[in-house]
């Protein structure tokens, strides 16, 4: 099952289908692809795992150090243009062992970019109260400890991190009710784009204008891409 799964996954990069136009930059574990979908906000783009892994809690090392790279170049060259970059994980139905280790990056003006942790938190709260049966922690602070300390492995769990300083996680009490699109939609509200996406389903773009994107970015990226020194 674990095969065709992966056979299956877009992400995977042994899969012949998956939209190899999007890439920007391969490392030994990890790459950087810009999304399959209509991008949140100007510079969005993905991290993942080269092979089916489920989540950055349950990665190797080697794996963690190069998602981490991929962070730190991503903050530089965004702080170039005077943005700060979010980073959005949604792990889910890990025993279906069928979605793919993404990590949304999300640049933002600096204004705005102070405001999200506020958003993230009231979000979740609210969410909260609809979702959870239990009175769990609803938001786990990662600032101190990092993600992999604050929650066991096996979990689901959405985390939000500002930077590379900060961040929310939140362990995921019911998986039926949680979207996995929570992430973006709380950074569409603060865009105040979402009544216009949120209830729609994902606007595709024409591979044309999705090339010029890669083009765009491959440019700014260029002199911050960290796997050029990989052999």
């Amino acid at each position: 099952r674990i095969v065709t799964q992966q056979e299956r996954c877009l992400f995977c990069f042994e899969n012949p289908n998956r939209p190899k136009h999007l890439v920007v930059a391969i490392a030994n574990f990890t790459y950087l692809m810009l999304p399959q979908f209509q991008p949140v906000a100007p510079g969005h783009c993905c991290i993942l795992t080269l092979q089916h892994e489920l989540a950055t809690r349950m990665v190797d090392d080697n794996v963690w150090e190069e998602i981490r790279n991929f962070k730190k170049c991503l903050i530089m060259m965004f702080a170039k243009q005077e943005k700060e970059v979010i980073f959005l994980e949604t792990v889910l139905w890990l025993s279906q062992q069928r979605r793919h280790c993404v990590i949304e990056c999300i640049p933002l003006p600096q204004d705005l970019a102070k405001e999200a942790p506020l958003y993230f938190k009231k979000a979740i709260d609210e969410a909260e109260d609809e979702w959870s049966q239990h009175n769990a922690k609803k938001l786990i602070d990662t600032s101190q400890k990092g993600l992999r300390s604050s929650i066991p492995e096996n979990f689901p769990y959405f985390h939000v991190e500002f930077g590379l300083k900060r961040g929310f996680v939140h362990v995921i009490d019911d998986e039926t009710e949680f979207k996995s699109s929570f992430g973006l939609n709380v950074v569409r509200g603060m865009l105040q784009t979402q009544d216009e996406n949120m209830y729609r389903r994902c606007k595709y773009e024409s591979i044309e204008v999705q090339k010029e994107t890669v083009a765009a970015f491959a440019k700014e990226w260029e002199s911050f891409d960290w796997t050029k020194q990989l052999d």
